[in-house]
């Protein structure tokens, strides 16, 4: 049949000149595409010159006679494949798909497989046009990147937003919009947006936006608009046209600021100022970042500065607050809280001090935060009033911190030591060396200790009269917990030069050397050298010494290096040093319980206030037990232990009272089970660490915690079991 005569060519077409002839050598010479054909069993049977010219293919490289498929790489291959096999069932099949040239350039193909059948309608050969489309999916992606990045500012940004086209219909907003009004673009689309406007104002609103849109001018005005709750919130509305060539609008785009925290504060000021001005107590207002806004004639008659000399300053700085710490405190305190009174020493415009007592309220509104500040004179009273808080809290601070200290030297020296005798020596060392360093701070009225005194203090204690050891160093003041710290490490490097060191042979000798170093916060360097005595390796065990230095060097205002060369041991520390110009007092709240002395250095505060909740551990693994001893410690609790034997626990449960404990639940040495069940019976809290956990229900004064022990952890636990009693 005549319709049939075309495919009664392939059936003879053999070579690829009956192919080309078949298909029409005008209409290939003519294509833009990459025109292939493929057999039913996949291989390439024909590929047009066009096509070679797209796939970069040499003059010597053939297609002829490879799998289709291969010629695709992998990611694109499945695709590939069920093209093949539709076609193959006769569907004209499309898809695009990335495939490189033959010089490894990337290109997208648009392609169309279609099948050829004969005269017997069987598919005998599919026709395979590719088109190169990687330009066009350039711009894709470009277009859709672009689309996210708008969609991503405009739906994150803070204002709510919208945009209308020429003649005013709104055809977008963005997702702060729909949230605030709990609407749909369904409910806003053209004029739907006069819904969330006040009742009393969108007549006024439509005429003057209408207004602005037929003139091609800026619109501006505060509005309030309903949120979803139905409450009505002040904003800043803005809308700008987009306009053409010829200055013709083709759209308009708007925001909406809240202002409403704004208008607040400036309502609320605006009633406070008068106020402020006729009142003879010292009252102000100051932003936190920009300073004073507001000071009135109390101010004047109290601190000395004229109006225009106060506006725009840090209050802190106008009033020589002091430390410069306390004041960042402060800040932060009324950022979180909202609020602070307390008693508070400034500086008047003479340098005169005066203490007030200070009311401080924070007012935030559109991103400021503004405070409020009423401060009355108190300096008389409170010169009495800080003598005696003074005396107190110093007598309450030295008195526990040295009850701390002689409590870990017991407990750590009778762990490193084998017996009695041995406890007994080290641990009179250790309280001689610090009842030195005692008596050397009481007579400088516990103002702080010299430098040469302690260490020659020490080296006396230690070694006795020599002439083997040699001092070097200006005259340094140390503060008083610094100079205890600086005490004990000392002791323990003066104990194991004697043992172990330079001083264990008559050539030893050991150089103690300090300085000043330059910058903020002032430190001095001290270096202890030992020289001429036996080879020194590093040992293996971390004894107490050693970990005493080594966690006493890690306080935030002291630091230290152990090294071990062979010729000798080497310790450098660092302390910190007050600066010279606090001499008074800082801060002081009433509320706190303590005042402190602004002349020391700043001494991290225990991290809570659990004090005097007295604790049993029941640990036998010496470093855990020090780690557990030692945040509890920290955290304000008296420690009692290790005990790290069933013998040890008993006694002290028969001797001691306690208001909690923690034990080891794994522990080797000990009847773990027993034990806390002998602790249930007396209705004792109890942090149990390791083993399976227990349901709250039923062990309602026991928490159990998992390893590895996370220490924050504990005292959480710790803290909810003391709390329920």
């Amino acid at each position: 049949m005549e319709k049939n005569a075309p495919n009664a060519v392939f059936e003879n077409a053999d070579d690829g000149s009956s192919i080309e002839s078949l298909l029409g050598g005008a209409m290939l010479a003519s294509s833009i595409d990459c025109v292939k054909l493929v057999g039913v069993d996949g291989l390439v049977e024909f590929v047009s010159d066009r096509g070679r010219l797209l796939l970069e293919l040499e003059a010597e490289t053939s297609l002829v006679g490879q799998r289709w498929t291969s010629l695709w790489p992998d990611e694109t291959r499945p695709i590939v494949e069920e093209a093949l096999t539709r076609s193959l069932r006769g569907e004209v099949v499309r898809f695009t798909g990335l495939c490189p040239t033959a010089r490894g350039i990337p290109k997208w193909w648009d392609v169309a497989v279609s099948p050829v059948r004969d005269t017997t309608d069987a598919i005998r050969h599919l026709l395979c046009v590719s088109r190169d489309v990687t330009q066009q999916k350039a711009i894709e992606h470009s277009l859709q990147a672009s689309e996210q990045r708008f969609r991503a500012l405009a739906d994150n940004m803070a204002q709510l937003a919208w945009m209308a086209d020429a003649h005013g219909d709104v055809f977008w907003f963005n997702k702060r919009w729909t949230e605030y009004t709990g609407t749909t673009l369904a409910d806003m689309s053209g004029r739907g947006w006069h819904k969330v406007h006040h009742p009393d104002f969108v007549e006024g609103v439509v005429a003057r936006v209408n207004e602005a849109f037929k003139d091609r001018s800026m619109w501006e005005e505060v509005l309030p608009l309903r949120s979803l709750d139905g409450n009505y919130r002040w904003f800043l509305s803005r809308a700008v046209p987009v306009t053409d060539e010829s200055g013709r609008a083709v759209l308009w785009c708007a925001t909406h600021t809240d202002i409403t925290e704004q208008r607040i504060l400036g309502q609320r000021l605006r009633q406070l100022a008068r106020v402020i001005e006729l009142s003879h107590e010292a009252m102000l207002v100051w932003d936190i970042e920009d300073g004073i806004i507001l000071w009135n004639k109390g101010c004047e008659e109290l601190y000395g500065y004229r109006r225009s000399e106060a506006l725009g300053a840090a209050p802190q700085e106008l009033l020589g607050v002091i430390p410069s710490d306390g004041a960042e405190s402060l800040r932060q305190r009324l950022l979180r809280d909202g609020e602070w009174s307390g008693e508070i020493m400034h500086r008047a415009k003479n340098g005169s001090e005066i203490w007030v007592d200070s009311r401080l309220e924070l007012i935030r509104a559109g991103g400021r935060n503004l405070v409020l500040e009423t401060n009355r004179d108190i300096t008389e009273r409170r010169t009495a009033d800080a003598i005696r808080d003074l005396l107190v809290a110093e007598l309450n601070h030295r008195v526990k911190n040295t009850l701390a200290i002689v409590q870990s030297l017991a407990s750590q020296t009778a762990r490193t030591q084998p017996d009695m005798p041995a406890f007994v020596a080290s641990f009179i060392g250790r309280l001689q060396s610090l009842a030195a360093a005692q008596a050397i701070l009481s007579d400088a009225h516990w103002s702080g200790a010299r430098l040469r005194d302690l260490v020659a203090s020490q080296l006396a204690i230690t070694i006795g009269p020599s002439d083997v050891t040699t001092l070097t160093g200006e005259d340094v003041f140390l503060p008083p917990q610094t100079a205890l710290q600086l005490t004990l490490i000392l002791h323990e490097l003066a104990t194991n030069a004697k043992r172990y060191g330079a001083l264990s042979s008559d050539q030893g000798r050991v150089a103690i050397a300090w300085h000043l170093e330059s910058g903020a916060p002032r430190r001095v360097v001290l270096d202890w050298k030992e020289s001429g005595g036996p080879s020194v390796d590093a040992p293996r065990d971390r004894g107490f010494g050693r970990q005493l230095i080594e966690r006493t060097g890690r306080l935030p205002y002291l630091q230290s290096k152990l090294e071990f060369p062979p010729e000798g041991v080497r310790c450098r520390v660092w302390a910190e040093l007050p600066e010279a110009d606090q001499t008074g007092p800082g801060y002081f709240d009433p509320g706190g319980g303590s005042a402190e002395a602004v002349g020391r250095a700043p001494f991290p505060p225990p991290r809570s206030r659990r004090v005097w909740r007295r604790i049993l551990v029941v640990e036998d693994d010496p470093v855990d037990a020090l780690r557990i001893e030692a945040v509890l410690a920290d955290a304000g609790y008296l420690v009692f232990g290790s005990a790290r034997s069933a013998e040890e626990v008993e006694h002290a449960l028969r001797e001691l009272a306690f208001d909690a404990a923690v034990i080891d639940s794994e522990a080797v040495a000990i009847d773990a089970e027993k034990i806390l069940d002998e602790l249930e019976a007396r209705q004792l809290p109890v942090i149990a660490i390791g083993g399976e956990r227990e349901s709250q229900a039923a062990r309602q004064d026991r928490v159990r915690i998992s390893r590895p022990l996370n220490l924050s952890e504990l005292l959480d636990g710790l803290a909810r079991l003391l709390a329920r009693r």
